[in-house]
């Protein structure tokens, strides 16, 4: 699912793709681009397919066995620990404040990406915490 709404993010023009960046997660779902999207990867039109897209946009997203995931690409980026608490205990604006931070992220993991915004809420904000935590400490 993750690489078919890539793979159609990446066939569209460079004005739907800039037109698709500049848009905040509420004002996506209205924007045309974001119904081409859905055409060419079949996806359906929900609030996880919205996420997924909104957190595709901007960031350096990578298919390769090297890429990261989304907790270890943050660390790497040098994301703080304090603002990664700031984004589990943001409420309705945390996916907005996540996307700030992986935008300075290189090579990230597709199939990440994609879990974590399909799944997004309080454990996968928790989870999100956990592996940055942990791998900090490695």
């Amino acid at each position: 699912m993750y690489q078919r709404i890539y793979n159609a993010y990446s066939s569209l023009s460079k004005g739907d793709q800039a037109e698709l960046k500049r848009c905040n997660l509420s004002k996506l779902a209205n924007c045309p681009a974001y119904f081409r999207v859905l055409r060419f990867s079949g996806a359906k039109d929900t609030t996880q397919t919205q996420r997924i897209l909104f957190l595709m946009t901007s960031i350096d997203v990578s298919q390769e066995s090297e890429a990261q995931s989304v907790a270890l690409a943050l660390l790497k980026a040098g994301v703080k620990e304090s603002q990664i608490i700031q984004i589990t205990r943001s409420g309705d604006n945390a996916i907005e404040y996540l996307k700030r931070q992986l935008v300075r992220c290189k090579q990230v993991q597709l199939e990440s990406l994609g879990k974590l915004a399909q799944f997004w809420g309080e454990n996968s904000r928790r989870q999100l915490l956990k592996e940055f935590i942990l791998a900090e400490q490695d």
